[in-house]
């Protein structure tokens, strides 16, 4: 035990240092936010508690409703044209010279001044260009600007090149006369006069659009916005949404940055001393080893840290995110109550920053408790899988409850959160592969690989079983032995199964040496007791030869190497000092590389693997001879000190041996004592029928 403590003395500073990182991590990633995000559906009663403005803001119109507005003046706005006197006039004067030089003889002058006047008609009202027929379809009025004043036009009084034509050419006339002049080729004097005033036009338009308003109202300080259980109309929609942005405007101001800064410090500060506090008086064991709290601090930041970028970067909702990984992981690795309070400080910490605080609370401590007490005990992956459909169905209760207390028909429940449940359900499962890089980087065992482990049919204890018999059905007997005694006292009672069937794999290569596969041949007959006893001990060292090269993990191994401690092959000691009574023997010849056990699964293995082996040179198998042989054992195991790096009390002792007496007394299937007919009873004690 003194070992255990220095430890935990030691990594003391460790603890200290793991705190002020995770929370200087986790400070940093958080958003420094305060406006909750609302789910809300228009139609749908308001679910959540009544809004109440904290300021003086203006309500912005629907967008469908403001592009409606803009597209309607738009439809309704006269783009400018400019009229260019100029081309009228030179066509005018190019038709009096036709008329001048070729039509004199030939067309009479009323005709001649019948089409001269409709051509200074069309050229009068404006004559439109081909290219800009897109802009006025639709329009009913043009604005025609001659000099710096401009004119509605009716769009319909306007000629284009074609009507213009037409018009010229239906002037009242001769039909000879009407012949003669279109072979002259008239289109040649109709040109377009009037030129799109682009900038103009589009800074009349922009103005002019300017004036519609993007505020449908004003929402006043202290005015309530929204009461819980309200329908949310169209009307309310745009009032929340307004207020949301103007809300999350505010809080890019430096001041209320800092005084973010400061409430979040206090909160993730006062999370992980709650933690450290919690390890120091309830689970030194952890900070006796690094790895455990690497992993505690390090999976905790971890998942605050993507959380957090999550929120600050992606917009979907956060309950995709399947936060209940970590429960899990923590659960298989750990204990029930530290998986919980290191899951209850992570939800205490994202909680700072996520849209809706008390629902997100509510439903992750939900969940987070099913999660861990649904793997008290992994042994299938399977089981993992039933956790997910718990997580799911824990999820839609919790939000079903929530939703029900607002609203006044089901009809009103948005079904999909139930799909956001589902997808969260299944990202679960990426725990599978989770575990695989967890028991790499930090070197432990899951309870999966233990029980995968304990097969009979693995190769190793397959090999046993072949070549060493008596020591497999030894290894058989100790790992039911060390499995209930730990299941007693509370310790990890699969981890010790699956090592009691490891614990003498380095008989394999010696096996005829040791007496339990001994066939009437004792090869140390014909060995000194140093060379027996250097054979004996080997086993140890063979064994984790074995189990690093079959790959077994190091937390087994570390059973191999202390089920013996640094004990003697006391009989090969004893027999050593018979044979030179005047010689001392060398201890280190006959003792067992160690080191002691300095956990309670590694006592209770000794304590199992001394017992079971003892039992079997008892010369009658009963209570009192059980009884008598488990005292002796254990507390000659405890004199000579093997438990003192143990953190295992006394009592804890007397429940193991309450265990191995009763175990051993069914494995032996012994009876009662009955009394001797011929022993009179003593005075005053009943004869007892049987």
């Amino acid at each position: 035990m003194n070992r255990n403590k220095r430890l935990i003395k030691d990594n003391r500073h460790l603890l200290y240092a793991l705190t002020v990182i995770a929370a200087m991590l986790s400070l940093y990633t958080l958003p420094r936010q305060r406006v909750q995000r609302f789910s809300f559906t228009v139609g749908k009663p308001w679910t959540y508690s009544a809004i109440i403005a904290p300021f003086n803001y203006s309500v912005e119109k629907d967008p469908e409703l403001y592009q409606a507005e803009i597209d309607s003046v738009s439809a309704g706005f006269a783009p400018y044209f400019a009229i260019q006197d100029e081309i009228g006039t030179d066509a005018v004067r190019d038709f009096d010279r036709l008329c001048r030089d070729s039509l004199k003889p030939y067309v009479s002058d009323k005709a001649i001044s019948s089409v001269r006047r409709r051509m200074i008609q069309i050229y009068d009202r404006g004559i439109l260009p081909v290219q800009n027929e897109d802009i006025i379809d639709g329009r009913e009025y043009l604005r025609i600007t001659r000099g710096n004043v401009a004119k509605p036009m009716v769009t319909d009084s306007l000629f284009s090149v074609t009507q213009a034509y037409r018009f010229i050419t239906q002037a009242p006339m001769r039909s000879p006369e009407r012949s003669l002049l279109l072979s002259l080729h008239l289109e040649e004097f109709v040109r377009p006069n009037l030129t799109y005033d682009r900038q103009h036009s589009e800074k009349a338009l922009e103005d002019l659009t300017g004036q519609v308003s993007r505020y449908s109202g004003m929402v006043l300080t202290g005015q309530k916005i929204i009461d819980q259980g309200e329908v949310v109309d169209s009307e309310k929609a745009m009032a929340i949404k307004s207020y949301l942005d103007i809300a999350n405007d505010r809080v890019t101001s430096h001041r209320f940055q800092a005084l973010t800064w400061i409430g979040q410090a206090i909160l993730v500060v006062l999370s992980f001393l709650a933690l450290m506090l919690y390890l120091i008086l309830f689970r030194q064991r952890y900070i006796g080893q690094r790895r455990y709290m690497y992993f505690l601090f390090g999976f905790i930041t971890l998942f605050v840290v993507g959380l957090g970028l999550y929120i600050k970067y992606l917009p979907w909702n956060v309950m995709l995110v399947p936060c209940t990984i970590l429960a899990i992981v923590m659960r298989i690795f750990l204990d029930t109550r530290t998986s919980f309070c290191g899951f209850l400080v992570f939800i205490v910490i994202t909680s700072t920053c996520v849209p809706i605080p008390f629902e997100y609370i509510l439903m992750q401590t939900s969940a987070g408790i099913i999660s861990v007490f649904s793997l008290h005990e992994l042994s299938q992956r399977s089981q993992i899988l039933r956790t997910c459909l718990y997580i799911f169905l824990t999820y839609s209760v919790v939000w079903l409850a929530l939703r029900m207390l607002n609203i006044d028909d089901l009809a009103g429940i948005d079904l999909k959160f139930f799909l956001i449940a589902a997808i969260n359900s299944i990202l679960v499962m990426l725990v599978y592969p989770l575990l695989f890089i967890i028991e790499k980087t930090f070197g432990f065992t899951s309870n999966v690989t233990l029980v995968e482990l304990s097969n009979i049919n693995n190769p190793l204890l397959r090999e046993l079983a072949e070549k060493a018999p008596g020591t497999f059905q030894h290894s058989m007997q100790v790992s039911t032995l060390a499995a209930e005694a730990a299941s007693a006292i509370g310790a990890e009672s699969q981890l010790v199964r699956t090592a009691a069937l490891y614990h003498d794999i380095g008989k394999i290569e010696s096996a005829p040496f040791f007496t339990e596969n001994q066939n009437g041949v004792n090869p140390h007959d014909r060995l000194s007791p140093q060379q027996s006893a250097r054979i004996i001990t080997d086993h140890v060292d063979a064994g984790l030869v074995l189990a690093e090269k079959n790959g077994i993990p190091s937390v087994i191994s570390h059973f191999i190497a202390t089920h013996h401690g640094t004990g003697m092959a006391k009989y090969f000691y004893l027999k050593f000092k018979q044979e030179h009574p005047d010689m001392e023997p060398d201890a280190g010849t006959f003792s067992y590389p160690g080191p002691n056990p300095d956990t309670k699964e590694t006592a209770i293995l000794m304590m199992a693997d001394a017992a079971e082996a003892a039992s079997r040179s008892l010369a009658e198998y009963t209570e009192a001879s059980i009884g008598e042989m488990v005292d002796r054992i254990i507390d000659s195991q405890i004199q000579d000190g093997y438990f003192r790096d143990c953190p295992i009390s006394w009592k804890e002792i007397g429940q193991i041996k309450a265990v191995f007496k009763e175990k051993l007394r069914i494995m032996y299937h012994t009876r009662i004592s009955y009394p001797d007919p011929d022993e009179k009873p003593k005075r005053g004690q009943r004869q007892k029928k049987r």
